[in-house]
């Protein structure tokens, strides 16, 4: 097996938080090396250019792993929801909507407010610094003075165009009385940072070749390799390797082009893989110290899995919308229903999102919520009243952690290389039923207000026999931060207790979900994690080192 010459640190993986994790130490001369399973994928790649792009977005280019079924990628073993992550350079950010709200303050201390989840292990106050950072980092649109949040630093552009669509939404939010604001997102609605401006093609989750939108493999990387951080893709890795004395000596990795094997020694190990592929790493890493899993005495590796409890509406007025130009999501963000409020029934809260929804042929086909044109004599009539006259908008909850929901290494199905799948069990708690039944409530209200003729909800089988079976969009919990080794995997500064020179720095370390997207916290994590990592890799190097608070 080849032996590379020792990295101070290796990471694995180079989403989000990877890069940020490879731009951070790179930049202070840590030689980083970071192993990625998929490819570098070139603006030239991407469905843009083609007039398939819409069937590409359903296929070879679909957000959902089971249905692009690539060798770069691994299946994920589940009949509980559609699990959606990207394998490649800048991971699932290449193919997401950059969405770009904070988390709250309050969703850092549910364990103080009903107890269904923990506290985090700091605060908002303690990450708003670190927002701050992250977002000039990647280029962020939106507007300042949104009340429902405590005051920020500042956007680096103007707030996205809202188009006749978010114009006709906010008539209703006014309506009803319900608060809006602009949906910060990272795209660039000004030239920034060498990137132009978004062209609001309107076709975000197929990727922007452009770099308008912020992806790690346009905005992190060229800066992390310019300052000296080796990237190598198609390299998947098979374990983290221990020593007798439980530490991480570097991992192995398999060259998906070769077949060959090849051991990578470093002095750290951070695991950056998202909230399924890192508990299933940690899972796969097991040995004589860590016989259950590395960094698993507390058996948290693998759950408490969240996606955030989801239903997707649509709304049909008489009036054109604009709905498939411009950026896909979001144009206005209603927080009203974001705190908790015992009087409904069930704790935490759930925000709404006003969407576009696609083009001409996903329109045909229903868009999210699946309000599919006929076929037959009825299809043009159906067409002409509903196409460029929609407005999509999401409904978007915290679920709650739950042990019961995990993710566990599958008996059955295995990657390209052999490797054991993950398993994953999720379902709804009592208490995200009663959420999501409350928002589609609240959906209804919100398109009598809005004057539609025609409204469809996507609940995602909620009401149905089968059960609730979600787009797992956001893959959070599955080796949570926490103050205590007892019950969680990593300390508050996302060091594992178990094994003092492995960090686990992506979704999975999320005690709580929130009510909107998490990338922003990702990558806010992410560069207060690697930022102690860089001023402390001194003491890291020392074996008499253990938990580091």
């Amino acid at each position: 097996m080849p032996r590379h010459e020792p990295a101070d640190v290796v990471i694995v993986g180079s989403g989000a938080a990877g890069a940020v994790c490879a731009l951070v130490l790179a930049e202070a001369g840590i030689r980083t090396v970071c192993l990625e399973q998929g490819p570098w994928w070139r603006p030239e790649d991407y469905p843009h250019w083609g007039a398939d792009w819409e069937w590409r977005r359903l296929t070879d280019w679909s957000t959902a792993v089971n249905t692009r079924r690539k060798a770069h990628d691994y299946p994920v073993d589940t009949t509980d929801e559609n699990t959606l992550m990207w394998c490649g350079v800048g991971g699932s950010t290449t193919i997401y909507t950059a969405t770009w709200p904070r988390f709250r303050p309050s969703d850092f201390r549910k364990g103080t407010e009903h107890g269904l989840a923990p506290d985090w292990p700091f605060t908002y106050e303690d990450l708003a610094p670190w927002y701050d950072a992250s977002d000039a980092l990647v280029g962020v649109s939106g507007i300042l003075g949104d009340p429902s949040y405590p005051p920020r630093g500042p956007f680096q552009t103007r707030p996205l165009p809202p188009r006749r669509m978010g114009r006709w939404a906010q008539k209703a939010f006014d309506r009803l009385g319900w608060h809006w604001w602009p949906m910060p997102c990272a795209m660039i609605a000004e030239p920034f940072d060498g990137r132009p401006a978004c062209n609001n093609c309107g076709a975000c989750q197929n990727g922007c070749p452009r770099g308008s939108m912020h992806s790690a493999s346009f905005t992190i990387w060229p800066k992390a390799l310019a300052a000296g951080c080796e990237l190598r893709t198609d390299a998947r890795v098979e374990r983290i390797e221990t020593g007798a004395d439980g530490r991480a000596t570097g991992v192995t990795y398999v060259d998906r082009m070769s077949g060959v094997r090849h051991h990578q020694p470093a002095e750290v190990v951070i695991v950056a893989a998202n909230g399924v592929g890192t508990p299933r790493l940690l899972l796969l890493s097991e040995s004589a110290k860590h016989p259950h899993g590395l960094a698993n005495s507390s058996d948290q590796v693998g759950r408490n899995l969240m996606h955030h409890v989801l239903g997707i509406a649509g709304l049909w007025v008489d009036g054109v919308t604009d709905v498939h130009a411009g950026v896909i999501s979001a144009a206005q963000i209603c927080c009203e229903f974001a705190e908790t409020d015992p009087a409904r029934g069930f704790v935490n809260g759930m925000t709404f999102h006003i969407v576009g929804q696609n083009g001409a042929g996903f329109q045909a086909l229903g868009a999210h919520p699946g309000n599919v044109a006929p076929w037959g004599a009825r299809h043009h009539a159906h067409f002409r009243s509903h196409f460029n006259h929609g407005i999509g908008f999401l409904l978007v909850g915290d679920d709650l952690p739950q042990p019961t929901n995990r993710v566990t290494l599958s008996l059955t199905s295995k990657d390209s290389s052999g490797l054991p799948a993950p398993h994953i069990t999720y379902k709804l708690h009592e208490n995200d039923k009663r959420l999501i039944r409350f928002a589609a409530d609240r959906a209804r209200e919100f398109a009598a207000a809005a004057d539609a003729f025609d409204f469809k909800l996507n609940d995602f089988g909620l009401s149905s026999a089968d059960g609730y079976r979600p787009p797992a969009w956001h893959l959070l919990g599955t080796a949570r931060i926490g103050d205590d080794p007892a019950n969680s995997v990593t300390n508050k500064w996302h060091q594992a207790w178990d094994c003092a020179n492995l960090y686990v720095v992506d979704g999975s370390s999320m005690p709580s979900g929130a009510a909107v997207n998490p990338t922003s916290t990702i990558t806010a994590m992410a560069l207060r994690a690697a930022s102690h990592l860089r001023d402390n890799f001194v003491d890291l190097r020392r074996a008499t080192v253990t938990r580091r608070d």
